[in-house]
């Protein structure tokens, strides 16, 4: 099935950067929006379409909280609110209870049995109650976890599998490059939660362990290391507006090994950062075996290709059974440009 072949009724939960984008492109192709949400604020009562710098459409903001979502009838509901899926477990209550299939932005909606067993066992029961289907994706779907996927196509023989990438954050939101770190020091990170569960802790194994169960590897040990990234020259930061002295923070490192009983180490490096002038945002998958290669990807509009990513999942999803179906267990991503 492709996007041609559909036009399903959307519904958007949470009307941040992502989620207008998801509805900008529900637009573009025609596909009804049936209902917007988002948390008590300046956008609730808004006309959609207004919020979006475009005609009005007639369907206006709801609080998320005070909706009646008894009389939401959609085919897929987007949720962009939290990477963590004990933070959207009410919208996805709220959606998969009326009868829509979820397509969630949240890092741990990509492998929630291995983020948050508990939830995620919520999660299959209610969809297989109601006949839908959970996805998370975004742009890891394509970046992160089919390039890993892909880039032991070639090979008879594995030894190892690194991932590394670095990411200009703030492209997604400066309040997302404060909730690196950028801008403190070294002693105020060391007191924050950036490393830890309400922070980036768990974050980075997610792609690596995505991957790991693609190829169908057993997991015997996971290691995570979360740091500061300083630097020992000043920086200006465009995002910040504002001059980083040198061992200020500019970001987050995360580092993740994971052993397998099949002997197959799988590491990820991980950078969340301020950028220079000039950098790209580029991540790769190095293999090495027989033959040894590499996977490179350069995203240029990563803000955008998040949003678009997960759009494009939705034929997909349509098309799915019921319950939770991780990224892997889908076919490589298809544009909706060619249809």
């Amino acid at each position: 099935m492709n996007s041609s072949e559909i036009s399903p009724r959307i519904a958007i939960y949470g009307l941040g950067f992502v989620g207008q984008q998801l509805a900008g492109f529900a637009l573009d192709r025609g596909w009804p929006i049936v209902g917007a949400y988002n948390r008590a604020g300046d956008k609730v009562g808004q006309d959609l379409g207004r919020l979006l710098g475009r005609e009005a459409i007639g369907l206006q903001v709801e609080d998320c909280d005070l909706a009646d979502y008894s009389r939401l009838n959609a085919d897929v509901a987007f949720v962009a609110v939290s990477d963590r899926l004990e933070v959207n477990l009410p919208a996805y209550q709220r959606l998969m209870g009326s009868g829509a299939n979820i397509l969630c932005h949240g890092a741990e909606s990509c492998n929630p049995f291995r983020c948050n067993q508990e939830i995620a066992q919520q999660i299959q029961a209610l969809a297989l109650a109601k006949g839908v289907t959970f996805t998370g994706g975004g742009i890891w779907d394509m970046t992160r976890i089919w390039a890993g996927i892909l880039s032991v196509g070639p090979n008879t023989h594995i030894e190892s599998m690194t991932h590394t990438s670095h990411t200009d954050i703030g492209r997604q939101g400066v309040h997302l490059l404060r909730f690196c770190g950028a801008g403190l020091s070294l002693e105020e990170f060391a007191r924050s939660d950036v490393a830890g569960a309400g922070g980036l802790g768990g974050i980075a194994t997610i792609p690596p362990l995505c991957v790991v169960d693609a190829l169908g590897l057993e997991v015997t040990r996971i290691d995570e290391q979360v740091e500061a990234i300083v630097w020992d020259e000043d920086h200006y930061s465009h995002w910040l507006e504002k001059t980083l002295r040198a061992g200020t923070v500019v970001g987050t490192r995360m580092k993740v090994d994971i052993a397998t009983r099949q002997g197959i180490t799988v590491n990820a490096c991980l950078e969340y950062r301020d950028f220079k002038e000039g950098e790209a945002e580029h991540m790769a998958w190095k293999v090495q075996g027989k033959p040894s290669m590499e996977v490179r990807v350069t995203r240029e509009v990563s803000h955008m290709a998040s949003a678009s990513s997960l759009f494009n999942r939705t034929p997909d999803v349509i098309a799915a059974a019921p319950g939770i179906t991780e990224l892997w267990k889908y076919r490589p991503l298809s544009p909706s440009a060619l249809t």
